[in-house]
């Protein structure tokens, strides 16, 4: 009776031994391409874009999905820029002829490494697919804030690509003139870039100057 017990007790013993290194192992083992993106669709979540029950609340919400440039500014508390990411997970059962999706509006970035693998790693029985796309979102305290705002963002825009074109018509017009050897045809064509660049620019400067007057806090913000 007594050797029975010992066999029973070192049988147990062995077997929750074996059991806490199947355990351990399975802990450390390196996590599975699914088990990565819910990682970091979990990430996603607990990092959203916009939080409308705390420091959020009482703003006026828009998402641009195709803006003209993505910024993120808040120094302004009236009208606040957000760079944010739209995480979309989708989950096709072929079997129960179903989709889900899953959107989530988040400032954690794109895993674009995770959804890669998960792509390469899902069956056609459960097929997912992750979607990740960089979006700006806007938040304004009203609408006047919102349209101040809005003129501001087309603005610095446009000034920045008419600038940067013009500039660069008046250097290759000088460029041409210079290398025109007394052709006259060249000389006025490369003049009249010239003059209509340096028109392009006052218009510019004129916008601005109309704009200032309206509002002279528009170029503080």
């Amino acid at each position: 009776m007594k050797k029975f017990i010992a066999k029973l007790v070192l049988y147990t013993i062995i077997s929750i031994t074996l059991a806490l290194v199947n355990y351990a192992g399975s802990i450390t083992m390196a996590d599975t391409p699914t088990q990565e993106m819910a990682t970091a669709l979990q990430k996603a979540i607990d990092n959203p874009c916009v939080k409308l029950t705390e420091l959020d609340k009482g703003y006026i919400i828009t998402k641009i999905e195709e803006p003209l440039e993505i910024a993120e500014n808040e120094s302004d508390p009236d009208f606040k820029q957000r760079k944010c990411y739209r995480h979309t997970l989708q989950f096709r059962d072929k079997q129960l002829e179903s989709v889900e999706t899953l959107t989530e509006l988040s400032k954690e970035a794109c895993p674009l490494e995770n959804a890669e693998a998960l792509a390469d790693s899902s069956i056609d029985e459960f097929k997912i697919l992750y979607t990740c796309r960089e979006i700006q979102v806007i938040l304004s305290k009203g609408g006047t804030s919102m349209i101040y705002g809005y003129i501001a963002m087309i603005y610095q825009w446009g000034a920045s690509i008419v600038g940067i074109i013009a500039v660069t018509v008046i250097v290759f017009s000088g460029i041409q003139i210079s290398a025109a050897g007394g052709d006259p045809e060249a000389v006025t064509s490369a003049k009249k870039r010239i003059l209509q660049s340096l028109a392009g620019i006052a218009v510019l400067f004129l916008s601005g100057l109309i704009l200032y007057t309206i509002n002279p806090n528009f170029f503080t913000k």
